[in-house]
Protein backbone atom coordinates (compact mmCIF):
# COMPACT_ATOMS: atom_id res chain seq x y z
CA UNK A 1 0.00 0.00 0.00
CA UNK A 2 1.36 3.38 -0.83
CA UNK A 3 2.09 6.05 1.71
CA UNK A 4 -0.46 8.30 0.11
CA UNK A 5 -3.21 5.85 0.55
CA UNK A 6 -2.41 5.33 4.29
CA UNK A 7 -2.40 9.07 4.86
CA UNK A 8 -5.75 9.39 3.20
CA UNK A 9 -7.31 6.67 5.40
CA UNK A 10 -5.94 8.16 8.59
CA UNK A 11 -7.25 11.53 7.61
CA UNK A 12 -10.75 10.06 6.96
CA UNK A 13 -10.80 8.36 10.32
CA UNK A 14 -9.83 11.53 12.12
CA UNK A 15 -12.45 13.52 10.23
CA UNK A 16 -15.15 10.97 11.15
CA UNK A 17 -14.07 11.04 14.82
CA UNK A 18 -14.25 14.79 14.87
CA UNK A 19 -17.72 14.78 13.37
CA UNK A 20 -18.91 12.34 15.97
CA UNK A 21 -17.56 14.50 18.74
CA UNK A 22 -19.32 17.56 17.40
CA UNK A 23 -22.59 15.60 17.20
CA UNK A 24 -22.26 14.32 20.74
CA UNK A 25 -21.55 17.80 22.05
CA UNK A 26 -24.59 19.19 20.32
CA UNK A 27 -26.87 16.52 21.72
CA UNK A 28 -25.54 17.16 25.17
CA UNK A 29 -26.34 20.83 24.93
CA UNK A 30 -29.95 20.07 23.89
CA UNK A 31 -30.69 18.01 26.94
CA UNK A 32 -30.79 21.05 29.23
CA UNK A 33 -33.59 22.82 27.32
CA UNK A 34 -35.93 19.86 26.61
CA UNK A 35 -38.92 19.55 29.04
CA UNK A 36 -39.99 16.07 30.09
CA UNK A 37 -43.30 14.88 28.61
CA UNK A 38 -45.91 14.21 31.36
CA UNK A 39 -48.24 11.37 30.53
CA UNK A 40 -51.69 12.00 32.02
CA UNK A 41 -52.86 9.38 34.49
CA UNK A 42 -55.62 7.08 33.21
CA UNK A 43 -56.83 6.12 36.70
CA UNK A 44 -60.18 7.50 37.90
CA UNK A 45 -60.18 10.26 40.53
CA UNK A 46 -60.58 9.25 44.15
CA UNK A 47 -64.17 9.51 45.44
CA UNK A 48 -65.00 12.55 47.49
CA UNK A 49 -65.98 11.61 51.04
CA UNK A 50 -68.48 14.03 52.52
CA UNK A 51 -68.24 14.62 56.26
CA UNK A 52 -71.03 12.94 58.19
CA UNK A 53 -73.25 15.00 60.45
CA UNK A 54 -72.90 14.28 64.14
CA UNK A 55 -75.72 12.11 65.55
CA UNK A 56 -78.68 14.02 66.98
CA UNK A 57 -79.13 13.30 70.62
CA UNK A 58 -82.55 11.65 71.28
CA UNK A 59 -84.75 13.64 73.57
CA UNK A 60 -85.45 11.66 76.66
CA UNK A 61 -89.17 10.82 77.00
CA UNK A 62 -90.80 11.35 80.35
CA UNK A 63 -91.42 8.12 82.19
CA UNK A 64 -95.09 7.07 82.32
CA UNK A 65 -96.60 6.63 85.71
CA UNK A 66 -97.57 2.99 86.35
CA UNK A 67 -101.27 2.24 86.14
CA UNK A 68 -102.98 1.75 89.40
CA UNK A 69 -103.98 -1.87 89.88
CA UNK A 70 -107.55 -2.58 90.81
CA UNK A 71 -107.90 -4.53 94.00
CA UNK A 72 -108.69 -8.16 93.33
CA UNK A 73 -110.75 -10.06 95.80
CA UNK A 74 -108.98 -13.05 97.25
CA UNK A 75 -112.00 -15.16 96.47
CA UNK A 76 -115.46 -14.74 94.98
CA UNK A 77 -117.96 -14.62 97.77
CA UNK A 78 -120.74 -17.12 97.23
CA UNK A 79 -123.99 -15.48 98.29
CA UNK A 80 -125.31 -18.92 99.15
CA UNK A 81 -128.93 -19.99 98.92
CA UNK A 82 -131.68 -17.45 99.45
CA UNK A 83 -133.46 -17.37 102.77
CA UNK A 84 -136.61 -18.97 101.35
CA UNK A 85 -134.54 -21.84 99.93
CA UNK A 86 -132.95 -22.45 103.30
CA UNK A 87 -136.35 -22.49 104.96
CA UNK A 88 -137.77 -24.82 102.29
CA UNK A 89 -134.88 -27.23 102.74
CA UNK A 90 -135.45 -27.19 106.49
CA UNK A 91 -139.13 -28.06 105.97
CA UNK A 92 -138.49 -30.84 103.46
CA UNK A 93 -135.77 -32.42 105.61
CA UNK A 94 -137.78 -32.26 108.80
CA UNK A 95 -139.46 -35.27 110.41
CA UNK A 96 -142.93 -33.68 110.19
CA UNK A 97 -145.79 -35.35 108.30
CA UNK A 98 -146.79 -34.20 104.81
CA UNK A 99 -149.72 -32.03 105.89
CA UNK A 100 -147.57 -30.22 108.47
CA UNK A 101 -144.89 -29.64 105.84
CA UNK A 102 -147.62 -28.33 103.51
CA UNK A 103 -148.75 -25.81 106.12
CA UNK A 104 -145.20 -24.58 106.63
CA UNK A 105 -144.61 -24.24 102.89
CA UNK A 106 -147.94 -22.44 102.53
CA UNK A 107 -146.74 -19.90 105.09
CA UNK A 108 -143.58 -19.22 103.05
CA UNK A 109 -145.37 -18.32 99.81
CA UNK A 110 -146.71 -14.80 100.65
CA UNK A 111 -143.26 -13.47 101.69
CA UNK A 112 -141.19 -15.25 99.04
CA UNK A 113 -139.91 -13.46 95.91
CA UNK A 114 -142.32 -13.65 92.94
CA UNK A 115 -140.10 -16.07 91.00
CA UNK A 116 -139.94 -18.37 94.04
CA UNK A 117 -143.67 -18.51 94.78
CA UNK A 118 -144.47 -20.83 91.88
CA UNK A 119 -141.75 -23.26 92.99
CA UNK A 120 -143.01 -23.20 96.55
CA UNK A 121 -146.57 -23.83 95.38
CA UNK A 122 -145.36 -26.88 93.47
CA UNK A 123 -143.88 -28.28 96.68
CA UNK A 124 -147.13 -27.39 98.42
CA UNK A 125 -149.34 -29.48 96.10
CA UNK A 126 -146.88 -32.37 96.38
CA UNK A 127 -147.36 -32.41 100.16
CA UNK A 128 -150.95 -31.43 100.86
CA UNK A 129 -153.58 -34.16 101.08
CA UNK A 130 -157.24 -33.93 100.06
CA UNK A 131 -158.40 -34.05 103.67
CA UNK A 132 -156.14 -31.09 104.55
CA UNK A 133 -156.89 -28.81 101.60
CA UNK A 134 -158.50 -25.85 103.37
CA UNK A 135 -155.41 -23.64 103.41
CA UNK A 136 -154.61 -24.43 99.80
CA UNK A 137 -158.27 -23.79 98.85
CA UNK A 138 -158.09 -20.30 100.33
CA UNK A 139 -154.91 -19.60 98.33
CA UNK A 140 -156.56 -20.82 95.11
CA UNK A 141 -159.71 -18.72 95.52
CA UNK A 142 -157.90 -15.59 96.71
CA UNK A 143 -157.96 -13.01 93.91
CA UNK A 144 -154.65 -11.55 95.15
CA UNK A 145 -152.82 -14.81 94.52
CA UNK A 146 -150.34 -14.48 91.61
CA UNK A 147 -151.49 -16.20 88.44
CA UNK A 148 -148.33 -18.32 88.34
CA UNK A 149 -149.27 -19.79 91.73
CA UNK A 150 -152.97 -20.21 90.89
CA UNK A 151 -152.06 -22.04 87.68
CA UNK A 152 -149.98 -24.59 89.61
CA UNK A 153 -152.83 -25.15 92.05
CA UNK A 154 -155.41 -25.43 89.27
CA UNK A 155 -153.41 -27.99 87.32
CA UNK A 156 -153.00 -30.04 90.49
CA UNK A 157 -156.72 -29.73 91.33
CA UNK A 158 -157.69 -31.50 88.10
CA UNK A 159 -155.98 -34.63 89.42
CA UNK A 160 -157.75 -34.54 92.77
CA UNK A 161 -160.76 -36.52 93.95
CA UNK A 162 -164.07 -35.40 92.38
CA UNK A 163 -165.55 -34.60 95.79
CA UNK A 164 -162.79 -32.00 96.20
CA UNK A 165 -162.31 -31.03 92.58
CA UNK A 166 -165.88 -30.13 91.52
CA UNK A 167 -166.78 -27.87 94.49
CA UNK A 168 -163.38 -26.10 94.17
CA UNK A 169 -163.92 -25.50 90.45
CA UNK A 170 -167.30 -23.96 91.27
CA UNK A 171 -165.71 -21.73 93.94
CA UNK A 172 -163.15 -20.41 91.44
CA UNK A 173 -165.70 -20.00 88.61
CA UNK A 174 -168.11 -17.88 90.66
CA UNK A 175 -165.36 -15.44 91.76
CA UNK A 176 -165.61 -12.55 89.30
CA UNK A 177 -162.06 -11.25 89.90
CA UNK A 178 -160.34 -14.61 89.72
CA UNK A 179 -158.20 -14.79 86.52
CA UNK A 180 -158.95 -18.53 86.22
CA UNK A 181 -162.76 -18.28 86.48
CA UNK A 182 -163.38 -19.00 82.80
CA UNK A 183 -161.11 -22.02 82.85
CA UNK A 184 -162.86 -23.35 85.97
CA UNK A 185 -166.33 -23.02 84.40
CA UNK A 186 -165.17 -24.72 81.20
CA UNK A 187 -163.90 -27.64 83.24
CA UNK A 188 -167.26 -27.88 85.02
CA UNK A 189 -169.11 -27.98 81.71
CA UNK A 190 -166.78 -30.72 80.49
CA UNK A 191 -167.13 -32.86 83.62
CA UNK A 192 -170.84 -32.36 84.40
CA UNK A 193 -171.90 -32.18 80.77
CA UNK A 194 -174.12 -29.21 81.52
CA UNK A 195 -173.95 -25.47 80.83
CA UNK A 196 -175.61 -23.46 83.57
CA UNK A 197 -173.98 -20.17 82.62
CA UNK A 198 -173.55 -17.99 85.70
CA UNK A 199 -176.43 -19.63 87.62
CA UNK A 200 -174.29 -20.73 90.52
CA UNK A 201 -177.10 -22.26 92.51
CA UNK A 202 -177.98 -24.44 89.54
CA UNK A 203 -174.32 -25.37 89.23
CA UNK A 204 -174.21 -26.38 92.87
CA UNK A 205 -177.29 -28.59 92.47
CA UNK A 206 -175.88 -30.17 89.32
CA UNK A 207 -172.63 -30.98 91.09
CA UNK A 208 -174.45 -32.64 94.01
CA UNK A 209 -176.52 -34.75 91.62
CA UNK A 210 -173.49 -35.75 89.60
CA UNK A 211 -171.55 -36.82 92.72
CA UNK A 212 -174.51 -38.92 93.92
CA UNK A 213 -174.70 -40.68 90.58
CA UNK A 214 -170.94 -41.12 90.33
CA UNK A 215 -169.72 -42.34 93.70
CA UNK A 216 -166.01 -42.75 94.10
Amino acid sequence: MSSLTKVTQVTGVLALAGGMGILIGWLASRQGSVQPIVVPSTSEPSPVILPTAPPVAETARPALAPRAKLPVADSIIDPGPAEWEQKLDAVLLSEADDNTKADRILALIPTAPPDAQAELSQHLVNMVRDDHYDGTAQLLTNTATPTAVSSVLMNDLLNRNNTLKLPMLLAVAREDNNPLKDQAREMLELLIQEDNGTNWDQWSASIDTWLQNNPQ
